[in-house]
This record gives C-alpha cells, structure tokens and sequence, in this order.
C-alpha cells in the first residue's frame, strides 16, 4: 500500500459491514433495537428485549414463558463446570478476568432444552445464560463465603440480583436492573462487538468470540470505564473539588471516564435514562454524595470543553455505578453486569457474521524502513 493511502485510526468512519440488530442515531441522540426506540423497549423485560435482538422479534406471552423458562434451566452450573470454576476464581483476580477465562467452558455439557435455531447460536445462548451463576460462584470463592442456592424465579433479574447479593430483591430494585440490562444489551460496532465479529469471521466457535468479546469490553476505554467513574467520584471526594478535578486532568491529558462518546454528539440516550434511574435510587448518602460529585464532574467538564470544541457529555457508563452500588451490587462486578447483558447482544451480531461471511482482514500503511539487506552476518561464539 502507497504511503498516500489514507489511514482512518480506530476505523473511525469506516463502514465494515452491514447490521439489522441495532441503530445509533448519534446526530439525534437516538438508539434503536431492530427499529424499535430505546425509550419504548425499556417499559419490556430484559427477557423480551433480548429476545427481540437475538432472534429479531417481541416473544408473545408463550413464547416469553419458553425464553425465561430455558435461562432458568440453562443457567445452571454443570458440578464439572462449577469445579473449574472454582479453582480459577481462587486466584483472586478480577471477576471479568476469570469470566473471560471460563467462558469457553460455560458451552460444555449443554441441557436438553434447546432456544436456539443452530448448534453456534445455542452455545451462545448457554454461555450467556450461564453468566449469572457463574459470578456467583466467583464472588462467593473471592469472599470466602457460601455459595448461594439457585434461586426459583424465572424472572431473568430477579434470579441475577439474588444470585450476586445473596438477597431477595425488591420488584423496584428487578425493575430497575432489568432496565440498566436493557440499555446495555447492542450499541453498534462497539470495540467489543466488533471484536466477536472479528473472532468469528475465522469460524472461530462463539464461545472463544464471546470471550475474546469480553477481553475488549474490560477496557477502561470500553466496559470498564463504568467502575472507573465510580473509583473516579470517590477519588475526587465531594462535589466541590470537581472544577479543580477536571482541570488538571485536561492539562495534564488524563480521560475523565465515562465522559464523551464517539458516536454521539448529543446526549447518549441510555445516560438519560440511567442518570434518572441513579437519582431514584441513591437514597443512601454515600451514593447520594457520589451522585452529586459525578453530576459536579460532568458540569465542569461540558464547561470547560464547550469552550474550544463541542462539548463531552457522560455517555452510558458515568452514572452506571451509583444504580449498581444501589441495587447491592460491588464496584468488581459492574463490567461483568455489563457482559451479562452485552452476552446476547454479541451474539445477535456473531449470527449475522455467520450468515455473510468474509474473514475480517483490514490493510496496514506499512511506514517501517525501506526494502534492505542484512549486512555480513558476524560469527557466533
């Protein structure tokens, strides 16, 4: 390739494919599953919305009941399964690190019940279904303490909030988490979506693009950034030293997490609605100071960046953590929470490559030294 050739880093503006799982709209500030607005899908269950962007559809009511009755049975830990499981989460790193790890083997010893149209979108399903149990049984080893029975209830939040807490949580608190999950199931050619589909374009099984898929979403410029906001907040303490906060960090070139999207010039709609969630839900007054302190960050940030170029607002992740700290769940756990949900939504975009596939194989701007030739090799020894 010419060294005239144009280089688009980050793949900005580059159309690599086509996608009918989700629109982002980010002139409008609008986000679209298969068509339907994100302001109307967030009134559904997680159950419904996932399977709206897994298989293309609203499930009707016996549908729904199949769905939510094959998470119940397929999220279930196989004792072979579970025993690796904690032997890995015994090392005491990062819940995303070890559910990267045994994600692969989340696919092994399916159930009889099926969901899925092909044997791939099945062990896709299984893996995804299995999240839940499995930061369970992760969170139980890294605390040292029981694992938690598995829990009755069909309904997808309300076994995930009990399995993570180890506490039955309120209808408000599932209402709340399963809208959070809804927000966060399919966002376009994100760098972790794009990452599954990378992965699966070389026939890769699903289970190695779902765990290569949640490498990139442990980013702190991707997924992660949602427990570094919230580290961030702490950091910065009380909400009047956010100007002086924001400052140094834009003299000194340090990312404000969670702030600034590249596909939105406008409000990211699924902040709006997590930020209104937060603000419901931060009764307590360290998460009442914390939600304060992020919305203090935000004003000097719009400030202080409006002036020369368009002004940055929090995307998705910036408010996340104060809904999770309010719904019981730890800081370690948000990006996992995240994977949880994003699970399904890579999937629907693994199944789209499979239909159309074409080995993702971009070019490089070679800007290495000329053609050349070693010199007289010395001897060795």
């Amino acid at each position: 390739m010419t060294a005239s050739a144009e280089v688009h880093k980050g793949l900005e503006g580059v159309i690599a494919d086509t996608t009918s799982t989700s629109l982002v709209d980010g002139e409008a500030g609008a986000l679209y599953y298969r068509g339907y607005p994100i302001e109307s899908l967030v009134n559904y269950r997680f159950a419904e919305v996932m399977h709206l962007v897994v298989f293309g559809d609203l499930p009707d009511p016996r549908r729904l009941n199949e769905v939510e009755d094959y998470l119940w049975h397929a999220g279930r830990l196989p004792a072979e399964v579970a025993a690796t499981l904690r032997v890995l989460a015994r090392n005491g790193a990062h819940p995303m690190v070890t559910l990267q790890a045994i994600a692969p083997i989340l696919a092994l010893e399916p159930p009889a019940q099926r969901l899925g149209r092909t044997d791939e979108e099945e062990e896709g399903l299984l893996v995804a279904a299995r999240i839940p149990a499995a930061l369970a049984l992760i969170n139980a080893a890294l605390e040292d303490h029981p694992e938690p029975a598995y829990p009755v209830s069909r309904r997808y939040g309300e076994r995930y909030l009990q399995l993570l807490t180890g506490k039955l949580p309120s209808a408000e608190a599932v209402e709340a988490f399963e809208v959070m999950q809804v927000l966060q199931l399919d966002h376009g050619f994100n760098a972790s979506t794009f990452t599954a589909r990378v992965v699966t374009s070389t026939l890769a099984p699903p289970a190695s693009a779902l765990a290569a898929a949640m490498g990139a979403l442990y980013g702190p410029l991707h997924g992660a950034a949602d427990q570094g906001a919230l580290e961030m907040a702490m950091e910065v303490g009380e909400p009047q030293h956010a100007r002086a906060f924001v400052t140094q960090c834009l003299a000194t070139g340090r990312k404000v997490l969670g702030m600034g999207h590249r596909e939105y010039r406008v409000v990211d709609p699924r902040a709006k609605i997590l930020k209104a969630m937060a603000e419901r839900s931060a009764t307590e007054f360290t998460n009442r100071r914390l939600l304060n302190t992020l919305s203090a960050v935000e004003a000097a940030f719009v400030e202080q960046t409006s002036a020369k170029r368009r002004a940055l607002r929090a995307n998705m992740e910036f408010y996340k953590g104060v809904l999770c700290l309010s719904l019981g769940i730890a800081k370690e756990y948000f990006t996992a929470t995240f994977a949880a949900s994003r699970a399904f939504g890579w999937l629907a975009h693994i199944v789209e490559q499979r239909q159309d596939n074409r080995i993702i194989r971009p070019a490089a701007l070679y800007v290495g030294p000329a053609p050349r030739e070693p010199g007289a090799r010395q001897k060795v020894g």
